[in-house]
């Protein structure tokens, strides 16, 4: 049997929070995923470049958690993490990240979907998350996407 999951959440903004980008995690995860690249590694590249420091690799802002949250929307679906997957995640870049810098980020569930797998029905949550600068400006847009086996 089924378990049901709360669809009553879609369209709920979940409360913001900050994040601050330190130069050594942004090594630490380029070092990690592989890519080596000297515009994430090197701080003399980084000054000499367009953004005058160095920035972080396109899938950094996965780093961007506030477990809490994620908590309160498990909560609020009404199912058990046991049941959980991480399904898909996307980012749109609009500014590079770069260390220093405190961004908040806000994050709406866009929609809730159910289909059948192999195991069994599933349910698809898509919730995407604005990162914006001090000025309240889009710096970069998560899109991701959890899959609940029903």
């Amino acid at each position: 049997m089924a378990i049901p999951v709360n669809k009553a959440i879609v369209g709920k903004e979940y409360p913001p929070y900050t994040v601050t980008v330190e130069r050594g995690r942004i090594k630490d995860f380029a070092r990690a995923i592989g890519d080596l690249n000297p515009f994430y590694l090197d701080d003399e590249v980084g000054r000499c470049s367009a953004w005058g420091d160095i920035i972080a690799p396109p899938t950094f802002a996965t780093t961007f958690r506030d477990e809490s949250r994620s908590a309160a929307m498990l909560a609020d679906l009404g199912v058990d993490i046991s049941r959980v997957l991480h399904g898909e995640q996307e980012f749109e870049i609009h500014r590079q990240l770069q260390p220093g810098q405190t961004y908040l980020c806000r994050t709406k569930v866009l929609d809730i979907y159910e289909k059948a797998g192999r195991s069994g029905p599933m349910a698809f949550i898509v919730r995407e998350t604005a990162v914006t600068d001090r000025d309240n400006e889009i710096v970069a847009t998560m899109r991701h996407i959890t899959v609940v086996r029903l």
